[in-house]
């Protein structure tokens, strides 16, 4: 009797231990591939990550690189420009004084010919290099302003000294713009060119 007992019982536990057993290796096999999984996630996930700082890394280096050459670019404009507006101011200003010295064998007429069109020239090579860059500036409406200044003042001179070559110097308010056209060069074209000056040192500060 008691050996049918400790039979029911082998019976019954072995099986039990058994099954405890395939659960358990079950259980370590799911874990030891869940963990392996993990892992090469845990890598790929890794080589996501450098592969997108390293992108966003070499973006960064080519931003920075365009940034560099357009602001040698735009320093190379604002140089030029500079220089090309002061030539084209001065030469607007020698033309239309009131007082010119003539060189030595040198008739007036000839000497006045030859200022007017050392202006056209500095103007035009002035304006030429302005529509060119104008992608590079941001002081595009006083530049502007500053031709239709001088583009006036240029026009009160000029069509007197046109009428005079035509030998018709009887209308006194065309002399009379003629003769004063100097005044507006301080009045008129100097303040704009200061605030230009203002605005190419804020850009070169930055």
């Amino acid at each position: 009797m008691n050996i049918n007992i400790l039979e029911a019982l082998i019976y019954s536990v072995i099986p039990t231990l058994i099954g405890l057993y395939i659960t358990e290796k079950v259980k370590g096999n799911v874990k030891s591939n869940f963990d392996k999984k993990l892992e090469n996630l845990k890598k790929e996930h890794n080589i996501d990550i450098t592969k997108l700082q390293a992108d966003i890394n070499a973006l960064k280096t080519k931003e920075n690189f365009k940034f560099t050459k357009l602001h040698e670019k735009r320093l190379i404009v604002l140089e030029n420009i500079y220089k090309l507006l002061n030539n084209a101011s001065k030469e607007l200003s020698v033309y239309v004084s009131p007082v010119k010295f003539t060189p030595k064998d040198t008739k007036f007429e000839e000497y006045e010919n030859n200022l007017q069109l050392n202006y056209i020239n500095a103007h035009n090579e002035f304006v030429s290099f302005f529509n060119d860059n104008k992608i590079y500036l941001t002081v595009i409406e006083l530049i502007e302003n500053y031709l239709n200044q001088v583009s006036e003042i240029y026009n009160d001179y000029s069509t007197n000294h046109m009428l005079k070559k035509m030998g018709d110097n009887s209308n006194v308010e065309i002399r009379t713009k003629a003769f004063t056209a100097y005044k507006k060069m301080p009045e008129k074209v100097n303040p704009i060119k200061k605030e230009i000056e203002k605005k190419f040192r804020e850009i070169l500060e930055k």
